[in-house]
């Protein structure tokens, strides 16, 4: 959902300043490797261990969780700031 919901979608009293960047783009100001950052990274390698763990190993699933991890982590890397792949979630400014 970070990488997904543009705006601010609780408050809107900022006159359209972060409409199209994604709620991930607006933490922390767009300052990368913050310390909110660094756990929201954390989070799914946790998981992928968590997951790894309990599927006792799996090749499929292991091959499977691995694939989603890297792909989560990429969209997180700071090269990928402001970068919409394919125009897919791009903000167009003339629409209301």
């Amino acid at each position: 959902m970070f990488h997904w919901l543009q705006g601010t979608p609780t408050l809107n009293t900022y006159q359209g300043v972060y409409d199209g960047l994604t709620v991930w783009e607006q933490i922390d100001d767009g300052i990368q490797f913050t310390a909110t950052r660094k756990f929201l990274m954390a989070v799914p390698i946790i998981l992928f261990l968590l997951s790894t763990h309990y599927t006792h190993y799996d090749v499929l699933q292991f091959a499977v969780n691995f694939i989603i991890l890297v792909i989560v982590l990429i969209a997180k890397l700071p090269s990928m700031h402001k970068v919409r792949i394919f125009g897919i979630n791009k903000h167009d400014e003339y629409e209301n």
